[in-house]
């Protein structure tokens, strides 16, 4: 533990020293992205390593090998998606959750982790954040069920307004019938008149 300590110490103060390493004349033009690419022209300055141009990247700027991969706590990332991935995972291991995991799952696990002590890396108050997850759940149920009860008066809503509809239909047809017979014995009294009068 000594040594990665030591090694940890060594990395940070490494680190420290180690010059950006950006594409050649991405200083001097807008257009060209600062991530590095290797200098291949034939007379690159940068190429040649001469002296008063960028640095290129080399073995001398690694870190040791022990730590190497290593977190700044000292411990190997492991991806977890499940309950089960967490219990493989050793002393010297952190747990990195899967940003595709759901919010129910992370809950389980956030607590499992607790009860095995294990170190979550992405996550730096795990108390916290399962009171704020676990708010966000009850939220989010209580705005399904209002959507549910809402769903259901809109439906109550349309099948009054439907029956109604019917009713008025029905009673239109009625009124139309009344016309009608009412038109019919207008006519048949206007030609028993004429009959008369003939």
């Amino acid at each position: 533990m000594k040594d990665v300590k030591e090694a940890l110490e060594l990395r940070n103060r490494m680190k420290k020293k180690k010059p950006e390493f950006i594409k050649q004349d991405s200083y001097k033009k807008d257009k060209l992205k600062k991530n590095w690419r290797q200098p291949r022209g034939r007379h690159s300055k940068m190429r040649l390593k001469l002296k008063g141009h960028k640095f290129q990247p080399s073995m001398g700027y690694s870190s040791p090998k022990i730590v190497r991969g290593l977190t700044r706590q000292g411990l190997k990332e492991v991806n977890v998606h499940s309950l089960d991935d967490l219990n493989g995972i050793q002393k010297n291991e952190g747990a990195i959750i899967g940003g595709t995991v759901g919010l129910r799952k992370k809950i389980g696990i956030f607590k499992k982790a607790k009860e095995i002590k294990v170190t979550i890396l992405n996550v730096k108050n795990i108390d916290e954040f399962i009171k704020k997850s676990e708010e966000k759940f009850l939220a989010k149920k209580e705005e399904s069920k209002q959507k549910e009860e809402e769903k259901k008066k809109s439906k109550e809503e349309a099948v009054k307004r439907a029956e109604e509809k019917k009713k008025e239909e029905e009673k239109k047809t009625e009124e139309e019938q009344n016309k009608e017979a009412e038109d019919r014995a207008k006519e048949e009294a206007r030609k028993r008149s004429m009959q008369q009068a003939v």
